[in-house]
This record gives structure tokens, C-alpha cells and sequence, in this order.
């Protein structure tokens, strides 16, 4: 391995290894915290790697659309307020919340796309994908908001609000960078990221459908300056093109199932078993798919999902008790010998099992036990 090769190793594993530990640490700010680290970090990367690479003749080109594409996407989501309502911005700009969150944000937008633009440039293979779990890992440090995980909910919650949009935009980014170098991305990603905080009111759209729409909208947008701005190639090549679209719209709604399914806020949601007290038709380590409750008519001997002091548990209906216009639901895991303390009303479910996936969950509780040994 030639020296230079050694030297953009180990750059691009260091940066990746800093950032990705900040995940897991309680940094106060972690923008503040990133930007700080990224402004050192992205000068002294141009500085000891060298090597660029021509870019399209059609770069000022696509920077112009990607400003246009930018600012209609920001002026249609704050219109969706019409639809799911406004409240009032809680960071609408103020000298404050520039220097605390804009800058940042700005500076770790500018960082990254440097950085990225640059460890592209060497054309290898390997340590593109580390700078792209890089530049995944940045994404989620700017719009997480947890101050270091440390337990399972908020890295579910990471998972499924931050980490999958952010994994579908960076191959977004990575192919702008490639091909027409790091403005366009950054002027895109700066009117994207941070007009909400120059707006006075904010909508109320659920971050679940957020993320979904995050998830979305970078693989439209990658299928459409791909396809405005390719080249004519041969026959074959295109077959391995249309396959190649074929697997990237499979990712596309792999990732959008899993974060509905993660963030429990559509008509189905996921649930990993953590417990015994359902063994035998349920065990620890299935993951089960509910489907959120509306009123449905429950029978006994039915296997439902309720909460129990901010829990949810899976549990099946032993008895039902009607009392006035109140309806008590009983319930027993079925491996305990006792029913469960107390009972359940219609407000305490959260929905009706639908299908079990076997072991599924088990890389899950793993993680949460890891998680728990590290508090």
C-alpha cells in the first residue's frame, strides 16, 4: 500500500471514528459541539489530500435548478400548514438562536460538503463509503436534538426520524458532489435546513410523514439530475442502469416501511418482544406488527398492544367487562400464571397484533442490553 494510500485511510476513518463516537456522548450542543470540530478538521483534509477531479461542464447549470428545486420544496412544506396547521416557531431567528443553531448548522453544511467533495475526489471505493456513513453520521449530529444515546428509545428514535432520511439524501449528495462539486449541495442543503428558522410560524406536519417525505424526495430528485445530466452510453450499460433503478426503488420503500413501522404513528407500527410472559405463541426476540387501534371491536382470547405506565405491552385479552359506557379489558401474558394488575380501558390501547416476524428483533434487544451496560 503506497503512502498516499495509508495517509487517506486513516484521514477518512479518523474523521469517521470522532463523529461517530459523538453520537454516543453528551456534548451539550451537539452542533456546536460538531461545527467546532469540523472547522479544523475540513481545512486540514484539503490540505494533506491533494487530488481533485474535473467536473461537468454543467455544474453552474445544476446549481441553479437544485437553488430553484430548494427553494419551491421549502415554500410547498411550509405550506402543508395549511392542511396540518401552524404554531408559532419556537426557533424563529433571534441573536441567539443564530449563533447557537444557524451558524452551526451552516458551518457543519459548508464542513461536510468539503470534506466530502474532497475523500470523493480519490475515486476509491472503500473510503467512499466510509465518507458517506461519515456524512450520515453528520446529518444525524445536526438534526437529532438527543444529547448522546444512552438508551434504546432514543436510538430507535434516531433510527427512524434522522438515520434513514439521512441515509436517503447523502446518496443524493455523494452523486452531486461526484459530478459537480460541493456548492450545489451546500447552497441546497442551506435553503433546505435552515429556512425554518427565518420563518415566523412553523407547521405542524407529524415527524413521522416528515421523514417519510425526507426519505422520498432525495431519491426523486437523485433519479431526475441523473437523468437530465447522463450521458449517452451504450446498451448494456442501461440494462445495468434499469436494474440499478430497480434495487434503488426496493431500498427506497424498504426504508420508508421501516421508518412508518418504527415510528408507530401510521396505521401499522413494530414491536420487538422483550419479555418471556408471551412464550409460546409469542416469544422474546419475535418483532410484531400491530395495527394501531380505532375503535375496532375486541374479542377475548385476542392479542393486543397496550400502555402500562408509558410501556407498551403485549399482552392477550382473558375477559371483558362492560360497565356502563365504559368497556374493561382484562389481560394475561400467556406464559404468567396471574392476570395482569388492574384492567384496561379503550384509551390504554395502543393497537391489535397482525403478524409475528420470528427472531427478527433479536439484533434489537441486543443493542438495548449494550446500551444499558454503557449507562
Amino acid at each position: 500500500m503506497t503512502k498516499d494510500k495509508k495517509l487517506l485511510y486513516a484521514t477518512s476513518l479518523i474523521i469517521f471514528a470522532v463523529f461517530f463516537s459523538s453520537l454516543f456522548v453528551d456534548l451539550g450542543s451537539s452542533k456546536i459541539v460538531t461545527a467546532l470540530l469540523l472547522l479544523p478538521i475540513a481545512p486540514t483534509v484539503c490540505w494533506l489530500i491533494k487530488k481533485r477531479v474535473a467536473l461537468s461542464i454543467n455544474k453552474k447549470e445544476v446549481l441553479f435548478l437544485l437553488i430553484t428545486i430548494a427553494s419551491i420544496y421549502a415554500i410547498l412544506l411550509h405550506m402543508s400548514g395549511i392542511f396540518f396547521g401552524y404554531y408559532r416557531n419556537p426557533y424563529f431567528v433571534t441573536p441567539g438562536v443564530f449563533t447557537r443553531i444557524v451558524i452551526p448548522l451552516a458551518v457543519i453544511i459548508i464542513g461536510g460538503e468539503i470534506i466530502r467533495y474532497v475523500l470523493l475526489s480519490q475515486k476509491n471505493k472503500a473510503v467512499t463509503v466510509i465518507v458517506f456513513l461519515t456524512c450520515v453520521v453528520l446529518e444525524a449530529l445536526m438534526y437529532s436534538n438527543i444529547p448522546g444515546i444512552r438508551t434504546f428509545n432514543q436510538f430507535m428514535d434516531l433510527v427512524g426520524l434522522t438515520l434513514f432520511p439521512a441515509f436517503s439524501a447523502n446518496f443524493f449528495y455523494h452523486y452531486v458532489s461526484k459530478n459537480f462539486g460541493p456548492l450545489p449541495n451546500i447552497v441546497f442543503r442551506i435553503i433546505t435546513g435552515l429556512y425554518t428558522y427565518f420563518v415566523p410560524t412553523a407547521t405542524a406536519m407529524p415527524d413521522a410523514l416528515l421523514a417519510c417525505i425526507k426519505i422520498i424526495f432525495p431519491i426523486l430528485l437523485l433519479a431526475f439530475v441523473s437523468a437530465l445530466y447522463a450521458k449517452k452510453q451504450n446498451f448494456a450499460v442501461k440494462r445495468g442502469k434499469k436494474g440499478g433503478a430497480v434495487i434503488t426503488v426496493i431500498t427506497v420503500m424498504i426504508l420508508i416501511a421501516s421508518a412508518m413501522l418504527i415510528s408507530c404513528k401510521f396505521r401499522f407500527g413494530a414491536l420487538v418482544v422483550a419479555t418471556e410472559s408471551m412464550t409460546g405463541e409469542i416469544n422474546k426476540g419475535d418483532m410484531i406488527i400491530y395495527e394501531t387501534y380505532k375503535d375496532q371491536n375486541i374479542q377475548e382470547g385476542q392479542v393486543i398492544v397496550f400502555l402500562d405506565n408509558n410501556n407498551r405491552i403485549i399482552h392477550r385479552v382473558v375477559a371483558i367487562e362492560r360497565i356502563g359506557n365504559e368497556t374493561r379489558y382484562y389481560t394475561k401474558g400467556d406464559a404468567n400464571d396471574d392476570w395482569d394488575v388492574g384492567y384496561r380501558t379503550d384509551q390504554d390501547i395502543v393497537g391489535l397484533t397482525d403478524i409475528k416476524l420470528a427472531y427478527v428483533g433479536y439484533p434489537t434487544l441486543w443493542l438495548r442490553d449494550l446500551l444499558r451496560g454503557s449507562d
